[in-house]
């Protein structure tokens, strides 16, 4: 992923940003947040790639030390951090518990629980009468079949923590509940905590992400998408598109009118929220809250699509500063991921001559190193060969380009 040049922050104001991730899915949003302040890092390596944009950088080893104070308090103490931030899943809780032992603004620590853990988002939502779903925390099968058979086939299934649809499935009929059970317990946690199981009612209609700047007690939509989901009955992300287009006002608002009051009623300060929203016949339902900005290369198809800088929204957030979000007009991008068609050895992407020279592709690129062994979902729910980010001028256009770009860019290799 290409990324911009840092250039000097707005302010002297210092961020102690928790875990950095990856230079792919997150090196575009921490060079913008070098841009609108200071940052120094507090993670479980080493910085390398992430050095031109850090004013300083403490390590640590979770296994150790999983609540690395000693570790954010020298940085605290040599760079006069003003708040803690994350945009990390797997960050949200801890950056949140340093905050609050540091005395600095963050996300409030029970706000980072509940983005963290589906059962209480549940119970908040159904509590405040926003978004009620029947949702059932179970920690085995029978219990989970009694549940599924109260609630009403087709139910979902899924991990009470973890986020973006890993482990989650729709189950038709009991016959195949035990499998999706298994799937959902054992799905890799990432370290995080995940106590048991949820079976929910399913909610049919039109999924989309919307991303809630909030601060100070004011919550504001500051760009929303429309969703690719494919690999049913699997709710698999497999793209999106932002700008011009995206949603139309008139039938999304009383969505994104949801999405804000969720933020506030979940208490998420000095962040920037994601939510899933399904649109249903019956109005619009909250899916999911998470306690940091969307992740699968959303920060760069929101600059791109709007002209926004995801890294300072956040920056802004985080410091206290007044919201500064406008974003331009007859400008739409989108990004669709790459899957095989099925299990097979990894030789490339298509060369596609004829799409690689369009002036509306933006990027392409591969993610599985050539002669790895690759393979779609579920078998492997991250199995994606790579990726391509379209523009245009309304996310219309950026779908059909999108679309031509799918068609064109298969996954090259013997089948395996």
């Amino acid at each position: 992923m290409k990324l911009p040049p840092s250039e000097p922050p707005a302010t002297s104001s210092t961020l102690l940003l928790v875990g950095s991730g990856s230079r792919l899915r997150q090196g575009h949003l921490l060079s913008h947040l070098a841009a609108a302040a200071d940052v120094v890092l507090l993670d479980t390596v080493a910085p390398t790639w992430q050095k031109p944009w850090l004013k300083g950088a403490e390590a640590y080893d979770p296994r150790d030390t999983p609540f690395p104070l000693e570790q954010a308090r020298r940085l605290c103490r040599d760079h006069d951090v003003r708040a803690v931030v994350t945009y990390n899943e797997s960050e949200v809780l801890l950056a949140a518990e340093l905050a609050a032992t540091l005395g600095l603004p963050g996300l409030p620590v029970e706000a980072a629980r509940i983005c963290r853990d589906k059962h209480r988002q549940r119970e908040l939502l159904n509590r405040t009468g926003l978004s009620p779903t029947v949702s059932v925390p179970v920690h085995d099968v029978q219990e989970g079949l009694r549940a599924a058979a109260d609630i009403g086939y087709p139910v979902v299934v899924k991990p009470r923590g973890l986020s973006g649809s890993l482990g989650v499935g729709r189950v038709a009929d009991p016959a195949d509940f035990t499998r999706f059970f298994e799937l959902a317990a054992g799905v890799d946690k990432m370290g995080m905590a995940s106590d048991g199981v949820l079976v929910e009612e399913y909610v049919t209609g039109t999924e989309f992400l919307v991303d809630v700047w909030s601060s100070g007690g004011t919550a504001e939509v500051v760009y929303c998408g429309r969703k690719y989901m494919a690999h049913d009955p699997y709710p698999i992300d497999t793209g999106h598109i932002m700008g011009e287009g995206a949603l139309p006002a008139a039938e999304y608002a009383a969505g994104l009118a949801l999405a804000r009051d969720a933020v506030l009623a979940a208490g998420i300060d000095r962040t920037i929220a994601n939510l899933d929203v399904v649109l249903t016949p019956h109005g619009p339902r909250v899916m999911e809250i998470n306690g940091r900005p969307a992740g699968d290369l959303a920060s760069v198809i929101a600059h791109l699509g709007t002209g926004l800088s995801v890294g300072g929204l956040l920056a802004d957030a985080a410091l206290g500063r007044p919201l500064r979000a406008e974003p331009a007009p007859d400008r739409a991008a989108g990004v669709k991921f790459l899957y095989p068609a099925r299990r097979q050895r990894f030789e490339g992407l298509a060369e596609a001559p004829e799409l690689r020279a369009q002036p509306w592709l933006h990027e392409i690129g591969e993610l599985p190193e050539r002669g790895t062994v690759v393979e779609p979902p579920p078998e492997d729910c991250f199995g994606r060969a790579g990726w391509v980010i379209a523009e245009g001028t309304h996310a219309d256009q950026v779908h059909e380009r999108l679309t031509e770009a799918e068609r064109a860019l298969t996954v090259q290799g013997p089948y395996v």
